[in-house]
């Protein structure tokens, strides 16, 4: 029998992989002021009381989370990351960043990625867009971001049948443009099991572009436990 397993997947502009939402979720709020309207502004203050190697990290930084928009212009004023040992030869950098995308106003943005002491480079990272006044996200809103998480789900579950449903979906305002939404719900895999999954993204209502969706599986909200709960051999 398959052991239990814990499977995160991240779809941005171009489907990248990255980190559990749920953490996210959980994180509070902290070090970075409300008043800021100017990205530049910010990453002036915090050039100033960076290393040389906190300056190079949070540039790396920086060009990993533009990555995450191809196609858009992006600006991001980072504060200085905080690192801890996430494993032998790699750190994590946490930080909180204002970004503007296409000239939107500035969106307060949680990034996570993890730097790699022996090559120096940060990949990709997972991100997570703070917003505050949510209300429900209509139903097309909610079927739109379904049959988004279903498709990228069909692709990476590749022949295995795999049916979701998203019970609840939350929509907040962002940049003067943007909507980030968040939603909750489950994943049916057959006989393979159930896993709870949590889905945000970044939308775009102007032109229907999804500039960014990440998805978590986790437990089967059956069963509890952590990972996947595969019913299967």
């Amino acid at each position: 029998m398959r052991q239990p397993a814990f499977i995160v997947a991240t779809l941005t502009g171009s489907l990248l992989f990255g980190a559990s939402v749920a953490g996210a979720l959980r994180a509070p709020v902290v070090g970075i002021s409300g008043d800021i309207t100017s990205a530049a502004a910010l990453a002036s203050t915090s050039a100033r009381t960076e290393s040389a190697s906190q300056r190079a990290q949070s540039a790396m930084l920086v060009a990993a989370i533009k990555d995450q928009f191809p196609g858009h212009a992006v600006e991001v004023a980072l504060e200085a990351p905080m690192l801890s040992d996430a494993a032998p030869e790699q750190q994590e950098l946490q930080a909180l960043a204002r970004v503007c995308i296409d000239g939107s106003a500035p969106m307060l943005l949680r990034a996570t990625a993890l730097y790699d002491q022996e090559t120096h480079a940060v990949a990709a990272p997972s991100l997570w867009f703070e917003g505050s006044g949510g209300r429900p996200a209509s139903d097309s809103m909610r079927r739109r971001l379904a049959s988004a998480t279903a498709r990228r789900l069909d692709v990476e579950f590749a022949g295995q049948p795999v049916a979701l449903s998203l019970a609840d979906a939350e929509a907040v305002d962002l940049g003067g443009r943007y909507l980030r939404l968040v939603a909750r719900g489950t994943a049916d895999f057959g006989t393979e099991g159930r896993a709870a999954t949590t889905v945000e993204a970044l939308y775009d209502p102007r032109n229907g572009e999804w500039l960014r969706l990440d998805y978590t599986l986790g437990a089967d909200p059956a069963q509890g436990g952590d990972g996947i709960a595969y019913a299967g051999p």
